[in-house]
């Protein structure tokens, strides 16, 4: 019971840690996925600054071009203005994408925008001035210089905003980077866990088997041993009681030759009692010895048989009894098997004697002998294990007397009977023997019948490739 309870401790922890596992490898996605997101949210930052940092830059371009256009006249400055220019608007729809997402970054670049815009609007007014040949307005000249000075104010505010976020999203980052190692070493440690009860679960499973195994073979060695001795205790007792039995015969023949006449009628009656016996018991120990004979089967070597042949000898060892019941049969072409020569012999009398000795009073017996191959799933009886494998199917059909259904499987037991055997003759080993045979051969053997409709015995015989 402590070993029972051990045992599922440890499946429990396994489950446990299971469970464990999977939420640290859940875990330790989410946060990969959150420092990649951080990750990639402080580049953003830092690409917002950057491009703040270019708009000021353009924007004193756009300065420098006006003031040297000023001074010299010159109109390569004006090369310098434009492409100035053009770089700021570009910079400020670059912004505009870039904090689309922020509400308060997207009103101060709002009024950056402004700021260019008014600061650009007096840089263009003193280029035409000049251009005009008319001397500067100082007015407009301040003005574009109060409009520039606010705008550095406003990107100013605009940059600490983003540093801000960029101060906290660094901070994210970090923390997040440092909780990392710690889940994959629960990872890691958790992993390292199930692999040992895993290991150990696996190790004492097969320790288990081989134990099992170990068993099965000492209880398979003992069961050979115990087989052995009881085929050499049956086989030698049913010598041993053949001389005896030899005796009581003789001596009951001698009676019936010489005391018969002098016998009163119950002395008479005994000594025919003794008979009946004596040939009842030597029948019996003949069917023990041909059973025998089929357990020790190795002794023997499989040959080509023809089935054929077999059923035509079988028919002329009964030709008398046939003759005397007027009995048919109908015999299908049969193919031949690597087998038992004896064994088939031997199977097929004791089924062709089944089908003369339990006959209808007045119906003359008839027999059908059919063939044909068919698939082990096509056999309700088969385990699903023969599904796949093909047999040589024979069944053997008669219209006697037939037996209950339940009893399909009894009638193969060693000394089963169904019927008196006052009524019927017989012991009770022919169907074992058939059972056995097929048990030899790899094969099957089931019976099917009804009361009074007569019994189908069909054997199965496996198709080696």
């Amino acid at each position: 019971m402590q070993k029972s309870q051990t045992l599922q401790f440890i499946i429990a922890s396994f489950i446990g840690f299971a469970f464990m596992l999977g939420g640290l490898s859940w875990v330790s996605f989410e946060q990969i996925a959150q420092n990649t997101e951080y990750t990639q949210l402080v580049e953003h930052t830092q690409s917002v600054l950057w491009v703040s940092e270019e708009l000021i830059s353009s924007m004193k371009d756009v300065e420098t071009g006006q003031r040297g256009y000023i001074i010299t006249g010159k109109k390569s400055h004006l090369i310098h203005y434009n492409e100035g220019k053009e770089k700021v608007f570009s910079r400020l729809d670059t912004l505009k994408i870039l904090v689309s997402d922020n509400p308060v970054q997207l009103r101060s670049l709002a009024k950056i925008k402004e700021m260019v815009y008014e600061k650009i609007k007096y840089v263009d007014y003193n280029i035409q001035t000049i251009k005009n040949n008319k001397p500067l307005e100082i007015s407009k000249f301040e003005q574009g210089r109060k409009a520039m000075d606010n705008l550095r104010i406003w990107i100013s505010t605009f940059q600490n905003n983003e540093k801000s976020i960029l101060e906290t999203r660094v901070r994210s980052k970090i923390h997040g980077q440092s909780l990392l190692p710690i889940y994959q070493i629960m990872l890691a440690v958790a992993s390292f866990t199930l692999l040992l009860i895993s290991f150990y679960l696996v190790y004492t499973e097969l320790k288990n088997r081989f134990k099992f195994q170990k068993a099965l073979e000492n209880k398979i060695e003992e069961l050979n041993r115990s087989n052995t001795e009881l085929e050499q205790f049956a086989y030698v007792a049913s010598h041993d009681l053949q001389e005896p039995l030899r005796k009581i015969r003789a001596f009951c023949d001698k009676l019936q030759v010489k005391q018969k006449m002098v016998l009163n009628d119950d002395g008479k009656e005994t000594l025919d009692k003794v008979s009946t016996s004596a040939a009842r018991m030597q029948v019996l120990i003949d069917d023990l010895l041909n059973f025998s004979r089929l357990v020790n089967h190795k002794t023997h070597s499989l040959s080509s048989v023809n089935l054929n042949q077999i059923i035509d000898d079988v028919l002329s060892d009964f030709s008398e009894i046939i003759t005397q019941k007027k009995a048919t049969f109908s015999i299908a072409k049969l193919p031949e098997l690597k087998a038992y020569n004896f064994q088939m012999n031997q199977l097929f009398m004791n089924l062709i004697s089944n089908s003369l000795k339990y006959t209808k009073e007045g119906v003359n017996p008839h027999t059908i002998i059919e063939y044909s191959t068919v698939q082990g799933n096509t056999i309700p009886q088969l385990s699903s294990i023969h599904e796949e494998r093909f047999f040589h199917k024979i069944s053997i059909q008669d219209n006697g007397i037939g037996f209950e259904g339940e009893y399909s499987e009894k009638i193969f037991v060693i000394f089963q009977r169904l019927h008196n055997r006052n009524t019927y003759q017989g012991t009770g080993v022919g169907l074992a023997i058939c059972r056995r045979v097929m048990t030899n051969h790899n094969g099957f053997i089931f019976a099917d019948s009804n009361p009074y409709e007569g019994a189908t015995f069909s054997v199965y015989f496996p198709i080696t490739a």
